[in-house]
């Protein structure tokens, strides 16, 4: 059944459709040669984000838990050949990289890193993402929640340092970065409501107003790290279940999945 509450059914399958024949398009050209030298990180990187507005179109759709692993494990395939430092990174006027991501870069990466903690995708997968951060010096402490989730004796390369006043990801993310450091588990329920509700959807975001473009780009709205952090902690997300942005399935259907797959253990399955 579709999840999505803005576009139907027949939008997201043109949609997923167009975004594979672009895909297509991409690599052949990168592997034909067609591609100039200076464009190809480019190239790979326009790819990256393809793949990963398809498995957001994809669960808009309605699409299950197991298609929606698969394209993760493609996602962080492509991460390894596509992200990469002069795409990602913020530049001063000289032109210098900063050891910090751009917003858009940033969501991206804190989608990936969600929904393949949400998935609960294999160990060596999941250092592949944690191996990158590592690469590009990258410090950011809601990253950090969700990699120590899986983790545990993960220590922090080095502290944060975004400039507090000016940040637009610390002032998008505050609710959702004081909900993990509140051991008041209410207390943390209700600042995810808060950002689900004032501050998830914000006009910095990659696919602002996407709904409203003619040229048909998107590809749904949903705050993957919400329902990350909402697993991690066992917050009870009744009193914002239904908010048309959080991806309640990646929670509960998984649960339920893995109830289900404790009990056949059980049963010498």
């Amino acid at each position: 059944m579709i999840r999505d509450k803005i576009k139907n059914k027949q939008y997201f399958e043109e949609f997923l459709k167009t975004k594979t024949q672009l895909i297509k398009f991409n690599n052949d050209s990168l592997s034909e040669g067609k591609v100039h030298e200076s464009k190809i990180n480019s190239a790979k990187f326009r790819n990256l984000g393809f793949l990963i507005e398809s498995l957001i179109a994809q669960y808009s759709l309605g699409d299950n838990i197991d298609n929606l692993t698969k394209s993760i494990d493609s996602i962080i395939d492509a991460v390894t050949k596509a992200w990469c430092q002069s795409e990602t990174k913020i530049r001063n006027d000289k032109g210098e990289l900063f050891d910090q991501y751009m917003v858009s870069p940033y969501e991206r990466f804190l989608h990936v890193l969600s929904v393949a903690y949400l998935l609960e995708i294999p160990d060596n997968e999941f250092q592949i993402l944690v191996d990158i951060l590592d690469r590009d010096n990258i410090s950011d402490n809601l990253y950090e929640f969700i990699i120590k989730a899986r983790f545990p004796d993960r220590e922090q390369k080095r502290l944060e340092e975004y400039d507090t006043s000016q940040s637009v990801i610390v002032k998008v993310y505050d609710k959702l970065r004081k909900a993990t450091e509140t051991q008041d588990k209410v207390e943390a329920s209700k600042l995810v409501k808060q950002f689900l509700e004032k501050d998830f959807y914000h006009k910095h975001m990659n696919l602002y107003n996407s709904h409203k473009s003619k040229a048909n780009i998107y590809c749904g709205y949903w705050s993957f790290e919400a329902a990350a952090i909402v697993k991690i902690m066992g917050l009870d997300d009744s009193g914002f279940i239904d908010s048309q942005y959080y991806p309640k399935d990646l929670v509960h259907q998984l649960e339920e999945k893995s109830k289900k797959k404790g009990l056949l253990g059980k049963l010498g399955f």
